[in-house]
């Protein structure tokens, strides 16, 4: 989190007379709260999926069934040797598989349907979970920077503030280093920024 989400923050909150605050818990809850809310949409899905594709096995079983019949009983009457009475049965049956077989696929289309709907929102669930946990990542990784900045920062004016007479002699040498550190750290918040994190 760079300069631009602390000072929206800072605006945010001055504009309602208060304090400013940690952007960064304020974010990361956020997160925290949406992560929350899409896991119990996808524990949902996944329950849901888990009904429906069970539910279609037994569908896509009995239109094999009713296709194998209807087939046997078409090969039955292509052959049909015997009087218009039996031959007038093997024709109702062969209706009876025919409509059977029908009301099944499309009762298995619809479910297929429904199932590839379901598929596609857990994939869109999960592609979303991984880019809040993503973010929470850099998120605190961009917190940890911006603590040690300020550490260095306090430890930094501690050092080279110091006016009372009793102290030693400032150790230029860590101040050089102390420099170089604070500079190494705003960079990487630099490239944090410009990078998007």
């Amino acid at each position: 989190m760079g300069v631009r989400g602390i000072t929206a923050c800072e605006r945010l909150m001055n504009s309602k007379g208060t304090a400013p605050c940690d952007n960064y818990e304020a974010f990361l809850s956020r997160l925290d709260a949406a992560t929350t809310s899409l896991s119990t949409r996808a524990r949902s899905l996944d329950k849901a999926q888990a009904a429906v594709s069970l539910l279609l096995g037994p569908y896509e079983s009995a239109v094999r069934k009713w296709e194998r019949r209807r087939h046997y009983v078409s090969g039955q009457l292509a052959r049909h040797p015997g009087s218009p009475q039996s031959y007038t049965a093997l024709s109702e049956l062969h209706e009876v598989a025919v409509q059977m077989e029908s009301m099944l696929r499309s009762r298995v289309q619809r479910l297929t349907e429904k199932l590839a709907v379901m598929r596609g929102r857990r994939e869109a669930i999960g592609t979303s979970l991984r880019e809040l946990e993503l973010s929470r990542v850099k998120l605190s990784s961009s917190r940890l920077l911006a603590q040690d900045r300020e550490e260095l920062s306090r430890i930094f004016s501690a050092l080279a503030g110091s006016t009372d007479a009793s102290t030693a002699r400032p150790d230029t040498g860590l101040l050089d280093d102390l420099r170089e550190a604070r500079k190494a750290v705003i960079l990487a918040e630099a490239l944090m920024e410009v990078k998007g994190y």
